[in-house]
């Protein structure tokens, strides 16, 4: 048997192990393994200012339209309590729908006989009534029901300028309606409540955080019932 030297022996196995290794990063035993932080704040899991838009599909004159597209024509689109959402031409064919429920057709009839300059007269009683113009004027969106509406599903996103809600007959139950812009980051340097009754005939007077105002800048209208 031939004998080799130890520094010869140990040269080797430095080798082999040096040459084994390389392949991949170097490990020892008494590197500490890094273990992801609990109480870490999580990053953003998505844009804040890129909403997701999911159309809202629209029974308008005997077929359905793609709000987020078009309203093809259409003047009025109003969210009725079923959830569905119907469009019409004129104020006189939205409140002659028999879907609108009875006391707010007779409330909102009473008030369309108000001269034009009266707000009432082109706004369904006890609904949000949201315009793409001034002074209640332009393509109009109604809204009843709580929750947040992302105005883009309807083709409304950056077009609201003016916004009315009055009481009818109903239990006076005022809540109130959040506005947002959520082009910006944190959303909540970007809202503004509207606190009625009454409205907003010019969203150019109201102010807009940094400067400016509100007027075409709306992303998100959330509804609020007391």
């Amino acid at each position: 048997m031939i004998r080799r030297p130890l520094a010869s022996i140990l040269l080797a196995a430095v080798s082999a192990g040096t040459l084994f290794l390389g392949t991949g990063p170097l490990a020892y035993a008494d590197e500490p393994t890094t273990e992801p932080s609990v109480t870490a704040t999580p990053e953003p899991t998505e844009d804040p200012t890129t909403d997701p838009v999911n159309p809202v599909i629209a029974d308008y004159d005997g077929r359905k339209i793609n709000l987020a597209e078009s309203w093809e024509g259409a003047n009025i689109c109003s969210e009725l309590p079923n959830g569905e959402v119907h469009c019409y031409t004129t104020n006189e064919e939205a409140l002659a729908d028999l879907d609108l429920p009875a006391q707010i057709r007779e409330e909102s009839l009473k008030a369309s006989a108000l001269q034009a300059s009266d707000p009432r007269s082109n706004c369904a009683a006890d609904y949000w009534c949201l315009y793409q113009d001034y002074n209640y004027k332009g393509r109009r969106l109604q809204f009843s029901s709580s929750g947040k509406k992302n105005l883009a599903d309807y083709g409304f996103r950056d077009k609201l300028s003016s916004v009315y809600y009055w009481v009818g007959q109903w239990a006076v139950n005022y809540g109130y309606a959040t506005i947002w812009d959520s082009r910006s980051w944190p959303l909540e340097d970007r809202q503004r409540n509207l606190m009625p009754p009454g409205g907003w005939p010019k969203f150019t007077g109201l102010s807009y955080p940094g400067g400016g105002n509100w007027n075409d800048k709306v992303d998100t209208f959330q509804v609020k019932r007391a």
